[in-house]
C-alpha cells in the first residue's frame, strides 16, 4: 500500500500529534479545505481530538476535524493552489485504489502547477522507490527536502536507499541518499554514523578525496565518537587525504598524533610510511629512513611493508625537482657549466644547479624564447659558448644567441618543423628531423642536406657524433653512418638488431658509440655498444620477456669516462668508461669491462607514482634523469651505496 498522511479524518487526528511534535519550535501553516469549497489559510494553533484551531486574518477561528481537510506548510510560498491540491486528491484517491501509475500521473500534474508541493514530490518518491526507481526517488526526496525540510522525517528511507546500494554496489546512489541526510538533518542522532559511512566510501569507492576529506574533517571536529573505530579510521584517512592534497605540514601533525594516540591500530605501519614520504617532500630525509629502518625492524616477515619501507631509503637518494617548470613531462635537457636546461611541452627553463645540485630558476632567456612566436614543444636542446639551440615539434629551431642576447628562429634547409635531436662539435651542427637530417659548417655557416638519399633514413631519431664519424638512427632498425673526411654515407648492420629491433637514443663516449634499442615482437630491449669505426660489437639485454611495451620502449643509455683511473697502471681502456642506463623502473650503472652493474636502484616511486623515463643526461658523476613526472638528480656514490 503506498502511505500518504492525508488520507482519512482518523488519519489526521493521529497525524496532528506527530506534526505538533515535530514543528513544536517552528511556525507552521495550515490550508483549510471545507466542505462547501471554501478554503482557508492560517498559522496553526492547535488541535484536540474533534477540533483544531487556527489564526485567520487576525481572528482565532476553530473548526472540527471532521468534514474539514488539513494541509500542513512551514513557508506560505509552497502553499499549493486549489487545481494543484485537486490533482493530489485525486492521487491520493488513486493510491487508495491501487493505481500507481494513475496515481503517478496525478501527482506529476500536481508538480506542474505548483512546482513546490512538496506533498507530491514525497508521494512520487515513495512510489518511485517502491517501484526500484531510486534516482528518480531520490530527486523528488531532495525536493521535499529543499522545499520543506520539516515536514517529513526522511532520515529511515533514506538510509534504507544507501544500505541497499551498498549491497548493490553502487556507491553513488549509496553517497547521494546520505548527502541528503548530511544537508538537511546535520542534528540527527545518526548523522556521524552515516558522515563516516559517506566520507570511506567517497574515498574507497568513488575516488573523490576532496569531498570526503571536508566532510570527515567536519566529522571528526563535531562527533563525540572519538573511541570508535569509525573516528580512528577516519583520522587516519584524514592525515592521507591532507599529504595527498600538498598541506604536507598539517598531514604530517595528524599522523603524528594518530600514532601517538592509535598505537595498536591496524593503519599505524601505513600511517608511519606516509609520514616517512612526506618527510621525502619536504626533504627530510634522516627522519624518512629512520622511519623505514624502524619499520624493518618491526616487520621483517611482512613483504610488502619490507619492500615499501626499502622505497623510502631508495628515494631518500634521489632529489626530486618539480617546482618552476613549464610542465612536469621532461623532453629534453642539456648541462650548460652549472645551468641545465630543461625542455617541455610546454616551454623551456634555465635552472641554476649551482655545482651541487642546487635548483634555482633563471627567468630571463626561457622567457625570451617560450614568447619567442608561441610556447615552444621542446624535444632536443644542443649548447655551446656562443648559444642554444632549441628543437621543437612545431617551429623548426628556435636560437639563443648568448653574444647578440637575442632569440632568433633560425632557417634550416628544406624548413623541417619536427626537430628531433640536435648534436654539435667545434666544427659542426646536426639538425635530425621527420625529413632527414641536415649538416652545418659553423664557421661558414653553410648547410648541406641529406634528404632523399638511398643509404641515409629520411625519419632521423637520433644521432651521435664522434671525431671521425656521424652516426644517426630512426625509430625503426635503420641506422646510418657518414665519414666526415670522405663526406659518404654508409648503412650499418648488425646481427643483434633485427627488423623487429627499434632505435630509441644514441650517444657517444671515449672510443664507443652506443644505443638503446627494443624489441617489441620478442618483448626485449638493451643497449648496444660498438667502436667508432663500426668494429667490435655487442649487445647486452636488460630486459627479456616484459608485456608492457612502456617497460620496453622507455630505455635510455649514455656515458662518461673516470678521468681519476685515466693515469693508473694496468688499467685497461673500458674500466674508465662508465655507463648509465635508465628505464621506467631502474637507474643501473653498467661496467663495460666485465658486463656487471654494480649499481642498481628504483626511482623514488613512493613519491612519484607510475612515472616514464624520457632522457637522461650525466654531469660530474651525478645522472639527471627527465621523466613525466618532474626531474630527478641522483649522486654516482649514492647509487653504488645503496647498491652494497
Amino acid at each position: 500500500m503506498y502511505y500518504s498522511y492525508h488520507r482519512r479524518t482518523t488519519v489526521y487526528i493521529i497525524g496532528l500529534v506527530f506534526l505538533f511534535i515535530t514543528f513544536a519550535h517552528s511556525e507552521q501553516y495550515v490550508t483549510v479545505d471545507r466542505s462547501n469549497g471554501d478554503r482557508l489559510t492560517g498559522r496553526w494553533i492547535k488541535a484536540t481530538d474533534t477540533h483544531f484551531e487556527i489564526e485567520y486574518n487576525g481572528q482565532m477561528l476553530k473548526f472540527p476535524l471532521e468534514g474539514n481537510t488539513l494541509s500542513f506548510f512551514t513557508n506560505l510560498e509552497n502553499i499549493p493552489d486549489k487545481l494543484a491540491t485537486k490533482y493530489f486528491r485525486n492521487g491520493l484517491d488513486l493510491l487508495d485504489i491501487e493505481l500507481p501509475d494513475s496515481a503517478k500521473s496525478a501527482f506529476e500534474l500536481a508538480i506542474q502547477e505548483s512546482p513546490k508541493y512538496a506533498d507530491a514530490h514525497y508521494q512520487l518518491g515513495l512510489i518511485n522507490n517502491k517501484e526500484g526507481h531510486i534516482q528518480k526517488a531520490l530527486t523528488h526526496f531532495k525536493s521535499v527536502l529543499l522545499v520543506d525540510a520539516q515536514k517529513y522525517d526522511l532520515v529511515p528511507l533514506l538510509e534504507e536507499i544507501a544500505e541497499n546500494a551498498i549491497v548493490a554496489k553502487d556507491y553513488t546512489q549509496a553517497v547521494n541518499a546520505n548527502q541528503l541526510i548530511i544537508r538537511h538533518y546535520p542534528e540527527h542522532q545518526s548523522i556521524a554514523k552515516i558522515s563516516y559511512q559517506t566520507g570511506f566510501l567517497l574515498v574507497e569507492e568513488l575516488d573523490d578525496p576532496a569531498a570526503a576529506l571536508d566532510l570527515l574533517v567536519n566529522t571528526v571536529n563535531t562527533s563525540q565518537l572519538s573511541d570508535s573505530p569509525e573516528f580512528e579510521k577516519a583520522v587516519y584517512l584524514i592525515g592521507v587525504l591532507q599529504a595527498d592534497s600538498g598541506d604536507l605540514e598539517t598531514a604530517l601533525h595528524t599522523l603524528q598524533q594518530f600514532v601517538r594516540i592509535y598505537q595498536d591500530s591496524v593503519w599505524v605501519n601505513s600511517a608511519l610510511l606516509k609520514q616517512a614520504t612526506i618527510y621525502l617532500k619536504l626533504e627530510n630525509r634522516k627522519n624518512a629512513v629512520n622511519i623505514a629502518n624502524l619499520l624493518l625492524r618491526q616487520n621483517p616477515d611482512d613483504a610488502s611493508l619490507v619492500e615499501q619501507a626499502k622505497d623510502i631509503i631508495s628515494g631518500s637518494a634521489w632529489t626530486i625537482y618539480t617546482k618552476d617548470l613549464p610542465d612536469p613531462s621532461i623532453q629534453a635537457i642539456a648541462v650548460d657549466g652549472t645551468s641545465l636546461w630543461v625542455g617541455t611541452p610546454k616551454g623551456i627553463a634555465q635552472f641554476e644547479t649551482g655545482g651541487k645540485g642546487g635548483w634555482k630558476v633563471v627567468e630571463g632567456v626561457a622567457w625570451m624564447i617560450n614568447t619567442h612566436v608561441t610556447v615552444p614543444d621542446v624535444r632536443a636542446i644542443a649548447v655551446n659558448p656562443s648559444g642554444v639551440w632549441v628543437g621543437t615539434r612545431n617551429q623548426g629551431v628556435v636560437r639563443y644567441n648568448k653574444i647578440t642576447n637575442k632569440v632568433e628562429s633560425y632557417p634550416i634547409a628544406g624548413a623541417p618543423k619536427w626537430i628531433r635531436d640536435i648534436e654539435m662539435d667545434t666544427e659542426e651542427i646536426w639538425f635530425a628531423s621527420d625529413k632527414g637530417i641536415v649538416r652545418q659548417i659553423i664557421e661558414t655557416g653553410e648547410q648541406f642536406p641529406y634528404y632523399g638519399i638511398d643509404s641515409v633514413p629520411d625519419d632521423i631519431h637520433s644521432m651521435a657524433l664522434t671525431p671521425d664519424t656521424v652516426w644517426v638512427g630512426t625509430s625503426g632498425d635503420d641506422i646510418a653512418a657518414f665519414n666526415r673526411e670522405e663526406q659518404l654515407w654508409n648503412p650499418q648492420y648488425y646481427i643483434d638488431i633485427t627488423e623487429e629491433s627499434q632505435i630509441v637514443r644514441f650517444d657517444v663516449i671515449e672510443g664507443k658509440m652506443l644505443f638503446s634499442w627494443y624489441n617489441e615482437v620478442d618483448r626485449t630491449n638493451g643497449i648496444f655498444y660498438v667502436n667508432w669505426d663500426g668494429t667490435d660489437n655487442r649487445s647486452s639485454p636488460i630486459y627479456e620477456g616484459k608485456e608492457s611495451n612502456d617497460e620496453l620502449v622507455n630505455i635510455f643509455v649514455t656515458g662518461y669516462v673516470d678521468k681519476s683511473l685515466l693515469e693508473v697502471d694496468d688499467v685497461e681502456p673500458l674500466d674508465y668508461q662508465v655507463l648509465w642506463i635508465a628505464d621506467n623502473r631502474y637507474v643501473y650503472i653498467y661496467n663495460p669491462s666485465n658486463d656487471e652493474y654494480p649499481g642498481v636502484i628504483g626511482y623514488p616511486n613512493i613519491i612519484l607514482e607510475d612515472l616514464s623515463v624520457q632522457c637522461i643526461i650525466v654531469d660530474k658523476n651525478r645522472a639527471w634523469i627527465g621523466t613525466t613526472k618532474g626531474m630527478l638528480m641522483i649522486e654516482k656514490d649514492r647509487v653504488l651505496q645503496l647498491s652494497e
